[in-house]
């Protein structure tokens, strides 16, 4: 029989093919590695089953290899952009971790000055007046209970 002639895998190949053939654009954009990185795992899976496929039936491979060769470079190329990403995003998310810890730093404790400031200012105005009122208020509702209690005292003295 003709390697030719016999089907086998083929699918299977052309549907690997396919997916190695998108993973390869996706894993140049840096944005979309991660979609590529899976249609490229997905292409490699497919191809190797053909691969298998067409093997044990001593069918045609040309397809199947071409799928399985355009799934490891698309999975390659992504993988390369994950781990360069990767690296600077953890290299960027350290600068900025450190950053918004000294900002938020700085901010919070200016606003706790501030926060300190008025609650120091607010609690002096309070003392002036509850001592304003208290005064006031005692003197005026005592006053003559006082004036009592000193009578009965000076009655007593005498």
């Amino acid at each position: 029989m003709s390697e030719q002639s016999k089907p086998t895998g083929q699918g299977l190949g052309i549907a690997g093919l396919i997916l190695g053939i998108l993973a390869i654009p996706l894993a140049i954009i840096p944005c979309t590695f991660i979609a590529a990185l899976l249609f490229g795992i997905a292409g490699i899976v497919l191809s190797s089953i053909a691969l298998s496929q067409a093997n044990k039936a001593g069918a045609s491979k040309g397809l199947i290899i071409a799928a399985l060769v355009c799934s490891i470079l698309g999975t390659t190329i992504a993988s390369l952009w994950g781990a360069t990403i990767g690296k600077e995003s953890k290299i960027f998310r350290k600068i900025i971790k450190e950053e918004f810890k000294e900002e938020f730093g700085r901010e919070f404790e200016k606003a706790f000055k501030d926060f300190g400031d008025d609650m120091e200012e607010a609690l002096e105005d309070l003392e002036e007046e509850l001592e304003k009122e208290f005064d006031e208020d005692f003197t005026k509702d005592h006053e003559e209970d006082l004036e009592d209690t000193l009578r009965k005292i000076e009655e007593e003295i005498d």
